[in-house]
């Protein structure tokens, strides 16, 4: 039997999963994990099923279950956030909620492929990730060069140029126009959210796929969810170049998305953002912190309310959100996010070497995002690593040439998160950042 959802293949007899022509390497518990989600999709699968169909009824803690999901999310292309595939329903369980179909195979013949998973094979965005980086063994510091994330942006961008002429006219010939464009906004919606923002270039492109997948589907609440994030993501990274009518076009897909989906995670996920953009911190940590009772798992609610905190002057309560957003999902690509958070706190409560151990972390990560380099720079000066803080503060400049101590920022917070900033400030003084 197999079973073909996306561009995957599960054969349960080769016990064997494939995403395109790729096979996938699980642990044997992680395959009968998904195997049985697979298997029994028609309803919600509670813990204790699991425990007595995948681990016989032995002991299993929360988090060895969780590791476990995770693992499954990750080989099929899912996460925590996205919960696309599966879906968590707090206190009733999990549940494979992907769209697919099962197919007998005759001995011999070669596994089918997922449904039109031809046309996108080729362009599959491999992030590499082989786990949490390393606390760094030696104190020199060495970040890839700039344009390695504008080079991947600008790819993405292509292939994606090239899969919507390919959809769009294939699609239109057969189905007309409108069925066409609901189909090509899915994909690029999917293809948009391989963009890593971490930088200007990643910003610009992922901005432009995102705005590009909702003129084609104005009723799709997931694309325009994506472009609000995107949006929100430039002001806030200060990539944007007009933040005032960013933030209204960033309202405009919120307020569609609301209207169409309002009790979506994404969408609402998305409404927290845009409000820690438009300084509601307050705001924003009421709304999130209710959204995070209903969607427990989602770390990115927790990673919003941690920023939220520190932006209202609150160290400890934002170092305690980034820690649990790190705990429920330390294999996410938007960990340098939380990575970064938790450095700057260790930084501003004077523990250099946990905050040089994490913003190590964030800016090998995400090396042209920007603040997680230039707030290693200051760890390093405040604790005497006078080369290191140099490079890392060289990196900085090549991103944001014409910074000074004067306009460095994020200078959007509460009076007192201003002033923890401060010894942050000293930092790159002492790093050479010019007045």
């Amino acid at each position: 039997m197999l079973y073909i959802f996306e561009d995957c293949v599960l054969d349960l007899d080769k016990r064997e999963l494939r995403r395109g022509a790729t096979p996938v390497a699980v642990e044997p518990q992680v395959f009968d994990l998904l195997a049985h989600l697979v298997r029994h999709r028609e309803h919600v699968v509670s813990r204790d099923e699991l425990i007595g169909s995948i681990w016989g009824g032995r002991i299993v803690s929360e988090s060895a279950l969780s590791t476990r999901i995770n693992a499954v999310r990750s080989a099929i292309g899912d996460s925590g956030t996205e919960q696309r595939l599966i879906k968590t329903l707090p206190r009733k369980g999990v549940r494979f909620v992907g769209e697919g179909r099962e197919q007998c195979r005759a001995s011999g013949a070669p596994p089918a492929g997922a449904p039109e998973s031809r046309a996108v094979d080729s362009i599959e965005v491999h992030q590499g990730y082989e786990g949490p980086p390393a606390p760094p063994t030696s104190r020199r510091f060495a970040l890839p060069r700039s344009s390695v994330g504008a080079v991947a942006a600008i790819g993405v961008l292509c292939v994606a140029v090239l899969t919507w002429s390919y959809f769009y006219f294939a699609r239109s010939a057969q189905s007309g126009a409108g069925r066409a464009n609901i189909e090509t906004t899915t994909r690029l919606t999917r293809i948009s959210e391989t963009v890593q923002i971490t930088s200007r270039e990643d910003y610009q492109a992922a901005r432009e796929l995102r705005q590009w997948a909702v003129d084609l589907d104005r009723h799709n609440a997931t694309a325009l969810a994506n472009l609000t994030f995107a949006i929100s993501t430039g002001v806030l990274n200060h990539w944007s170049d007009d933040e005032i009518a960013d933030l209204h076009a960033a309202d405009l897909a919120l307020q569609d998305a609301l209207a169409i989906a309002p009790e979506n995670m994404r969408v609402r996920g998305a409404q927290c953002q845009i409000m820690r953009a438009m300084r509601q911190f307050q705001a924003a940590i009421q709304a999130c912190g209710e959204l995070a009772e209903r969607f427990p798992e989602y770390a990115f609610l927790h990673k919003e309310i941690g920023y939220d905190k520190l932006m209202m002057g609150e160290p400890n309560e934002a170092l305690a959100e980034f820690l649990e957003a790190n705990r429920l999902e330390p294999d996410s690509r938007q960990r340098w996010s939380w990575q970064q958070g938790m450095g700057l706190v260790y930084l501003m409560q004077q523990q250099d070497q946990e905050a040089i151990e994490w913003l190590s972390r964030a800016a090998l990560e995400a090396p042209n995002a920007g603040h997680p380099v230039a707030y290693l720079a200051s760890a390093y000066a405040l604790v005497g690593g006078e080369q290191e803080a140099r490079e890392a503060l060289s990196h900085y400049l090549k991103l944001w040439p014409n910074t000074t101590l004067k306009t460095f920022g994020p200078t959007i917070g509460t009076a007192a998160f201003n002033s923890k900033m401060e010894r942050v400030r000293e930092g790159l003084r002492l790093a050479g950042l010019p007045e």
